[in-house]
């Protein structure tokens, strides 16, 4: 496993990292607790350091589960965390006003049965509440309280990004990046690189979609939000762009999801990329990437058809 300092942190974290979302349930369908344990446990037999939630990834179920492996790993695990979905009223309502989100940490930090928490992300957050400041107030008095390590942003645009970095406050962004979605490049990533922020890419395989396994709402399994993404819309575009990926599987790179992850890891921007993750097969899988680019041949072919046809097709 490769590993990369995570932005002017002294954090040092597994190129690819354990994107534990998925083991919340909920979202993507039906899973199984003892599955995702046994998936925990091995991704740090293996080495994968940086596991990232959120309060809101099963309604608590995913900081509850990591809480189990932490019990006797602790010291194993770069741990991040993110609050700021008001789930308990509705999931996606975001509430970033410090009396919430000094509650969020606290019942965080119960969950996961810890002292601090060495991340802790602002989950979405507009570029209004992060012009004002009084949210980056708080988390810099967690940090004198040696509650939190370090903190970031969880982006929902490359541009709130922008923002992000011009208020000299976050260590870290967390933002969507992959072969289908790659406007951080233009100007988020060098902006990151110059000003020592570690960039955290998260939906590397576009939901999946990047896998090569999914071709419309048929593909998932029952309860998963991404069959309702899909609803109604012809998917054969995004069939045709994956199609036209598949030149980058080639010498070492076995199949499309490598090719995928391959092509995050291949930006220096890029401190860790975190594909959702459930099964000891996904560990197993994703931690193949670790350590691994594509050609720089590839990379300009894919930067080029992002350019010319798939600008319009992001999907996450």
């Amino acid at each position: 496993m490769e590993y990369r300092t995570l932005g002017r942190t002294r954090l040092r974290v597994s190129d690819v990292g354990f994107g534990a979302m998925t083991i919340g349930g909920e979202a993507f369908g039906p899973t199984d607790d003892a599955e995702s344990l046994r998936a925990l446990n091995h991704a740090l037999d293996l080495g994968m350091n940086f596991i990232d939630t959120a309060d809101a990834y099963g309604r608590g179920h995913s900081e509850e589960l990591i809480a189990q492996v932490l019990r006797t790993r602790r010291h194993e695990v770069v741990l991040a965390t993110k609050g700021g979905n008001q789930y308990t009223v509705r999931q996606g309502l975001r509430n970033f006003d410090p009396a919430y989100i000094a509650g969020a940490l606290e019942q965080s930090l119960r969950r996961l049965q810890i002292d601090a928490i060495d991340l802790y992300q602002l989950h979405n957050p507009s570029a209004e509440v992060m012009r004002r400041g009084e949210i980056f107030e708080l988390l810099d008095r967690f940090k004198r309280e040696g509650k939190i390590r370090y903190y970031g942003v969880s982006l929902e645009t490359a541009a709130d990004g922008i923002v992000a970095i011009e208020t000299g406050k976050p260590d870290t962004l967390q933002v969507v990046y992959n072969v289908l979605h790659q406007d951080p490049e233009a100007e988020l990533f060098p902006l990151a690189m110059r000003r020592n922020v570690g960039i955290i890419a998260r939906v590397p395989l576009e939901r999946g979609l990047l896998s090569g396994r999914f071709t419309g709402p048929e593909s998932f399994a029952k309860g998963d939000f991404r069959a309702r993404l899909l609803s109604g819309r012809d998917a054969s575009d995004l069939q045709q762009a994956v199609e036209k990926i598949g030149f980058a599987v080639a010498g070492d790179v076995p199949n499309l999801a490598q090719a995928a992850l391959r092509f995050v890891l291949s930006h220096p921007a890029v401190s860790s990329v975190i594909p959702g993750i459930r099964t000891v097969r996904q560990v197993d899988d994703n931690a193949a990437a670790s350590g691994k680019r594509l050609p720089e041949a590839h990379l300009a072919r894919l930067r080029e058809l992002y350019q010319n046809e798939f600008r319009t097709l992001a999907f996450h």
